[in-house]
């Protein structure tokens, strides 16, 4: 029957919202059919930030908290930018503010976050006086973006497989820890580096796909796979450096990490340097007469730390003086601390906590004809490998 035209246009505005519902819906049933939620896991990409910008080489939707409710839409190379406003979150280009939003990329897009893409979702939130920024993401998604960081593209493949079932290792073992939480990891050292699909490589991608699934546990349980760049030649009693929950982690003699870049380094600091590292930790001292290792572990990193000075006496960590320091200054806790005045020369070896795999040391392990599982073996001796999930 012929309808009158007046009859059709008032109907245009409802056809385009349930257009756009219907978007919504695709997106949403598509992630729940490609990701189970066992296999997602959730990571901080931004914190603090007083603006962002989301957008996407495919189209790119915006939604409430909730995921049902539509808020915008941009075509392929659209973008919204988003500022902290009130305690929630203004979407400049709708003129809106809103507590929490999703941005769902579509046509297999990645979505681009200040110009950097992720594969899955972003959630969007004010939080502590500023915009935080989780990527909902498929493990082995996120392990591609994990691998790419974490070692150079061209180590030998068996060393990557062990990286990527150390790396997935952790990350479920850390989902588990907190399995509702607003995200399980970290972007950054403090979890593990990911940079999302910015610069994956084919050879560490593949890496991650030879071993879907694959994990390592103890009684069943996915332990916590900490690893490190080098151990200097023994790794350490995971109980030494995070506590008796880790009692499954001990150390290994390792002379796999004798040949590493860091097996041996010097460094050279002034008291000025030393003072300025601990005030900027929140350890004002005054001016430093000497620094004497207390306590050794039985791999013999320094575990507590004496630190002289003109008001007083310092007693910290071994761990916290390197952090103070810089970890990259200070590259492990196996130190020895020769004074001459006020110049204090520290020479230490490995990189690193040294819990757990040296990826340095798998890496030549795989030089000399050793497998993932014998890698990991080495590393991890009292776990055994696993599919996940079960």
């Amino acid at each position: 029957m012929k309808r009158p035209i007046g009859f059709r246009r008032s109907l245009l505005p409802a056809l385009h919202s349930l257009a756009w519902m219907a978007l919504v819906f695709c997106l949403v049933a598509a992630w729940g059919a490609g990701a189970r939620a066992e296999d997602v896991v959730r990571v901080l990409v931004a914190e603090g930030r007083p603006t962002l910008t989301l957008a996407s080489a495919g189209t790119l939707t915006l939604t409430d908290g909730t995921g049902q409710r539509t808020l915008g839409q941009r075509a392929a190379g659209g973008e919204f930018r988003l500022a902290l406003q009130r305690g929630g979150i203004l979407i400049r280009d709708l003129g809106r503010t809103v507590p929490r939003l999703i941005a769902w990329p579509g046509n297999g897009a990645v979505v681009a976050l200040d110009g950097r893409p992720y594969r899955g979702r972003l959630e969007v939130q004010s939080l502590d006086g500023g915009l935080v920024a989780v990527n909902v993401v498929d493990m082995e998604d996120y392990l591609q973006g994990v691998l790419k960081d974490e070692i150079p593209a061209g180590w030998p493949a068996e060393a990557a497989k062990a990286m990527a079932i150390a790396a997935r290792t952790y990350a479920v073992y850390q989902r588990l820890q907190n399995p509702s939480g607003l995200f399980h990891l970290r972007s950054t050292t403090a979890s593990q580096v990911y940079g999302g699909a910015r610069g994956e490589d084919l050879r560490t991608n593949w890496a991650v796909q030879a071993t879907r699934g694959q994990i390592l546990v103890f009684g069943g349980q996915p332990i916590s796979a900490f690893y490190h760049s080098c151990s200097g030649g023994a790794t350490e009693d995971a109980t030494d450096v995070f506590g008796m929950e880790f009692d499954i982690l001990p150390g290994v003699k390792d002379d796999f990490s004798l040949t590493c870049p860091y097996s041996l380094w010097i460094e050279r600091l002034t008291s000025q340097q030393i003072e300025g590292g601990l005030a900027r930790a929140g350890y004002p001292v005054g001016r430093i007469l000497n620094i004497v290792d207390l306590v050794r572990s039985r791999t013999g990193r320094i575990l507590r730390i004496e630190v002289r000075h003109t008001r007083g006496t310092l007693v910290l960590e071994g761990r916290r003086f390197r952090e103070a320091m810089g970890s990259e200054v200070i590259r492990s806790t196996d130190f020895e601390i020769r004074p001459d005045g006020s110049i204090f020369t520290f020479v230490g070896r490995g990189s690193g906590h040294g819990v757990g795999m040296s990826q340095w040391g798998a890496k030549e392990m795989a030089d000399l004809a050793f497998q993932y599982q014998d890698i990991l073996k080495f590393y991890y001796p009292l776990a055994t490998i696993t599919g996940w999930p079960k």
